[in-house]
């Protein structure tokens, strides 16, 4: 049979060690390891037309009179001349980094940038233009690559899309990691 003072001494070492426990401030775990580089999600900038990139991450594929247009996850979407179907050219890049989603109406590409959605003019397939944007509409879509790499084993910082466009990693000092990749 449990007495009455045991199970005061029990309930007394509890309470003194969440006392304890609560009471020590934590030290800071300063770490190598990878951390997420932003742009800005109004710097549209880095959203126009470049040379033709090389495929990696497919996604999404609209058709739009001779021309292909593939998305490419997260970096933009390619161009495809198909005014030959047996003979398609990789023509132009659209570089809109975080980009997954697309479409398109006439001469108007609607595109995320993971965080907006952009409204660009794209007349001229050789110089796109950001025309209007619709503030924060992906802000609580989840990110698509949250980690880096698979092949990468250690600490990182988990992506944050309050800080902007996610548009790579780096290898740095990071404090209090809330990630770990293993």
């Amino acid at each position: 049979m449990v007495s009455f003072m045991n199970i005061k001494a029990v309930i007394n070492i509890i309470i003194l060690s969440a006392i304890f426990f609560v009471s020590c401030d934590k030290e800071k775990l300063i770490v190598e390891g990878m951390a997420p580089v932003y742009i800005s999600a109004t710097d549209f900038s880095k959203v126009k037309s470049i040379a033709p990139q090389p495929y990696e991450n497919l996604g999404k594929i609209v058709s739009v009179g001779s021309y292909i247009f593939i998305n490419e996850k997260e970096k933009g979407i390619h161009v495809i001349d198909n005014s030959d179907p047996s003979n398609p050219k990789n023509i132009r890049f659209f570089s809109i980094p975080g980009n997954l989603e697309f479409t398109i109406d006439g001469n108007i590409l609607y595109a995320d940038n993971s965080i907006h959605l952009l409204v660009i003019d794209i007349s001229d397939i050789n110089k796109i233009k950001v025309v209007n944007y619709i503030e924060n509409l992906y802000i609580n879509v989840p990110v698509l690559h949250p980690r880096p790499e698979n092949s990468y084993v250690g600490y990182f910082e988990c992506v944050d899309k309050s800080k902007g466009i996610m548009i790579g990693w780096e290898m740095k000092k990071i404090e209090n990691p809330l990630c770990e990749a293993y």
